[in-house]
């Protein structure tokens, strides 16, 4: 990394106790008045719209555990640990999983075939393999509606919630314990809807309201999280300018970084919300800065990385197309396809390029 950027980035990882312990509240506080709407207001259309803002303030929660597993929310990190668990336990995830796969293996070898899991494509001849139902699948998960359930249906149950062997390898200790605290706040939420609706529903209509309390208070705030943080980290490495690699960075990793991570412009109020995450260049080239840095950190990245930094303004129409171009990878030829092989995007380099790379990967 240049000295200059390198220097600018370093400053920027000062971590504030006011700033990150106001997020958490900020956000603790909004997602709790969301979850009360559920229960106390007196439409049925009032309480729908309250769970899908408490599942927005999940999503803002899901970003501050994001920061203080990188421990850079505080200074300290066994408050990072705490408050950590704590952001995490609406979108019911444990603390140590995620610190596995995403901090051990996605910012370790971002983009990296067989290592980066989420949002890997398929090559045509992997895509060609599956079953009739599995490519079905594979392309639900790549279309506008369908990219929002693969977080959900495909990451957060197998990796991030549940501790699997056919996904972890070693089971830690840590893992299970972690697990039974986001399953004892589950069980305790439920637990007090169901207590707080009946006596709001006894007073009000003398009808129970169960199933419904189940399905606003719990499910559904949840299930909108989940379905924003699966369109979030789509965009944040999918783009027909991003690629995929099967070797390691060679010489400066921070330009692989930088080459595989979007900035994804979301109008201000939304980048406020969701806490700058999406600056993500400048997050993957130092993910020890402070969410509420990454604006700063953004501005010195493309201004001294300008060539080698993707970035486009959001809308449902750009995300849509990036939709329609990053459909399978072809490895060889370093380009995006359709599902007939058929190249969608420019090549990363030449395919003689692309066979000298091989040879060298084979000799190491």
């Amino acid at each position: 990394m240049p000295s200059g950027l390198q220097s600018n980035l370093k400053l920027l990882k000062q971590r504030s106790y006011r700033r990150g312990i106001g997020i958490f509240v900020f956000d603790a506080c909004g997602y709790t008045l969301a979850m009360a709407g559920t229960i106390a207001l007196p439409g049925p259309g009032q309480r729908i719209v309250s769970a899908v803002i408490a599942g927005l303030w999940t999503t803002g929660l899901l970003i501050v555990g994001h920061d203080a597993c990188h421990h850079s929310l505080t200074p300290n990190r066994r408050l990072n640990r705490l408050l950590g668990t704590l952001a995490f336990l609406p979108a019911l995830h444990t603390y140590s999983l995620w610190q596995y796969g995403h901090n051990h293996l996605h910012h370790l070898f971002t983009n990296r075939r067989g290592l980066d899991y989420v949002w890997e494509p398929l090559s045509l001849t992997e895509y060609q393999a599956l079953s009739g139902p599995s490519k079905l699948w594979y392309r639900f998960f790549r279309t506008p509606v369908g990219h929002l359930f693969y977080y959900p249906l495909e990451i957060w149950w197998k990796r991030r919630f549940i501790p699997q062997p056919k996904y972890l390898g070693e089971i830690k200790t840590q893992y299970w314990i972690d697990f039974a605290i986001v399953t004892g706040w589950l069980v305790t939420l439920c637990m007090t809807a169901l207590v707080l609706q009946s006596h709001v529903t006894v007073r009000s209509t003398g009808l129970p309201r169960w199933p419904e309390t189940l399905v606003l208070t719990v499910f559904l705030p949840i299930l909108v999280g989940q379905m924003v943080a699966s369109t979030s980290e789509f965009i944040q490495h999918t783009h027909p300018d991003v690629h995929w690699y099967t070797e390691p960075a060679l010489g400066d990793w921070t330009n692989r970084q930088a080459q595989t991570s979007v900035h994804c412009r979301f109008p201000g109020f939304l980048d406020r919300l969701s806490h700058w995450i999406m600056d993500h260049t400048a997050h993957h080239m130092q993910p020890s800065i402070p969410s509420y840095h990454l604006r700063k950190a953004q501005r010195s990245v493309e201004t001294d990385r300008g060539d080698q930094v993707v970035t486009y303004h959001w809308s449902p129409r750009a995300v849509i197309e990036v939709l329609r171009v990053c459909k399978l990878y072809d490895d060889q030829a370093g380009c995006w396809t359709d599902y007939s092989g058929n190249p969608t995007s420019a090549a990363r380099r030449p395919k003689q390029a692309a066979a000298n790379t091989e040879v060298v990967r084979n000799a190491a």
